[in-house]
């Protein structure tokens, strides 16, 4: 009897195993013929083929996005639609890619429906894409009315003070990681200057590390799926917890001492929406994270890539020096406002970074009328707006030599891009004052549109400044013959290693 039941067994476990392969082998095969067979609509967007159901093209674009949609590009044009697992994609390239998505209505195409399901459980509720689009209009607004000159004059000498003392702690020579540097640096020059002297000293009491924790709720898997049962998204939601806790400790303190700072966290306490009611105390919260979150990763990644390229050119390094001194008078002198102005090369350095590296070469929107045409081509409800600026700022029609790391080309003006005119949206306001730039221009490194980051005028004085400082203070060369290649594993483009060997200059 044990024989025949082994049998029967074995009988059925092979049956099981054959019907499996049965079913997942036309399961595939339908996938692919449903991709290939299915009738060609002049309307409809081209569809990038995927060889695994459910994975898409994922494969494929997380080794190399640039890459991926560059080839596509060239097969299909500027618009075509690919799978992210369980979303589709559809990429509007080039200049005109660019505006059809940055300016794309809200009752269109939203940013917040591409993103909210993500950012809320970082920053919280009732800010940022999780409230009313005209009242997060108004929470830019407040915020851009922080970001002003006179502030400006007074967060230089902070920045500085804080990276002296910083780099007082490093050895006099070896080697260091310049992600990991730039990125502890970047937190404490922006919570001395935008959030305010209680957050920094809080910096040193662990708080750091809820930062850090919060941070890994924006990774692509949180993207894709935004809460999922794992521990980082615990840590992530006790993490915004305990930071609201401690906030919401600063704020009171701050109202009952009647002490006036220069900082965000003033401007929001003090500002008001438009109904004339004050901004709660949960919601200063949620825009202080948000304030520090827009640009630590870009700020980070931005000048690591920035040192490693300038470690590859002694020569611009030393003309770095030579313009601080011309314009300065000496290297020991302290940087001022008015100096960053004038130093042109230093400016270029950080453009011609955010070119070449854009911490982030995306954006998205996600549609939500019944559909949208672009370029003749009908998109669905539902698809995800891909708009890429990292495409177009390494596209030789724009601009020569595009994947030469070379600042001089902003002084010099020769390439196509500065021949373009500049687009009436530049002067359109959507609430938080005039946006500055088309949003048909190639380079785009801080967005357009009405969702553009107000913070880029701060986001060039913070790097010009702790760049600036580094460069004066220490010599540096590169590990390698080459910059290192992109990582592209996480939500901004960091190097894949962004060790140097540097030597304190003498004083």
């Amino acid at each position: 009897m044990a024989i025949i039941s082994t049998l029967i067994s074995e009988t059925s476990l092979s049956s099981l195993l054959y019907k499996a392969f049965v079913f997942l082998t036309t399961y595939y095969v339908i996938h692919l013929l449903s991709q290939f067979l299915k009738p060609k609509d002049p309307k409809a967007v081209p569809l990038v083929p995927s060889w695994i159901p459910f994975f898409g093209n994922a494969i494929e674009f997380g080794k190399n996005p640039i890459e991926f949609l560059q080839t596509c590009q060239k097969k299909y044009g500027d618009v075509f639609t690919f799978r992210l697992l369980n979303k589709r994609i559809t990429a509007c390239l080039g200049p005109d890619g660019n505006q059809f998505v940055f300016n794309a209505k809200q009752e269109v195409a939203s940013a917040a429906a591409a993103y909210n399901h993500m950012t809320k459980y970082v920053f919280g509720n009732d800010i940022v894409f999780d409230t009313a689009h005209s009242i997060f209009m108004e929470q830019k607004r407040m915020i851009k009315g922080g970001l002003n000159i006179e502030t400006f004059r007074k967060d230089v000498p902070l920045i500085i003070e804080e990276c002296d003392a910083f780099f007082d702690q490093l050895e006099p020579q070896g080697e260091m990681d310049l992600y990991k540097m730039f990125g502890t640096l970047i937190i404490y020059t922006a919570s001395r200057t935008l959030l305010g002297p209680e957050i920094r000293q809080a910096l040193d009491s662990g708080v750091s590390e809820l930062y850090y924790d919060l941070d890994q709720g924006f990774r692509p898997i949180n993207f894709m799926f935004p809460n999922l049962p794992l521990p980082s998204y615990r840590r992530r939601d006790e993490a915004r917890e305990k930071l609201a806790r401690i906030y919401a400790d600063i704020i009171q303190k701050r109202r009952q001492s009647g002490r006036s700072e220069s900082d965000l966290l003033q401007t929001l306490i003090e500002a008001r929406y438009k109904d004339g009611s004050a901004v709660p105390d949960a919601q200063i919260c949620g825009i202080l994270t948000a304030a520090l979150f827009g640009g630590q990763h870009t700020s980070s990644t931005t000048a690591s890539w920035a040192l490693l390229e300038l470690a590859q050119r002694p020569d611009i390094l030393q003309a770095l020096r030579q313009e601080m001194i011309t314009q300065c008078g000496s290297l020991e002198v302290d940087f001022t406002y008015d100096h960053l102005e004038r130093l042109t090369l230093l400016e270029h350095v950080v453009k011609e970074t955010l070119r070449l590296h854009p911490p982030i070469f995306n954006m998205m929107r996600r549609v939500v009328a019944p559909t949208c045409v672009f370029s003749g081509r009908e998109i669905p409800q539902g698809d995800y707006l891909l708009a890429a600026p990292g495409v177009t700022q390494l596209d030789p029609h724009y601009f020569h030599q595009p994947t030469v790391w070379d600042p001089y080309r902003w002084s010099q003006l020769k390439d196509p891009v500065h021949q373009l005119e500049q687009g009436e949206d530049a002067n359109a306001d959507y609430g938080f004052g005039v946006v500055g730039i088309s949003s048909k221009s190639p380079f785009l490194p801080f967005g357009a549109g009405r969702h553009r980051c107000i913070g880029e005028k701060f986001g060039y004085l913070q790097l010009k400044t702790i760049i600036g400082t580094f460069v004066k203070r220490f010599d540096v060369e590169p590990l390698t013959h080459t910059v290192p290649k992109p990582d592209y594993t996480s939500m901004v483009v960091i190097p894949e290693n962004s060790h140097i060997r540097y030597r304190a200059r003498k004083q």
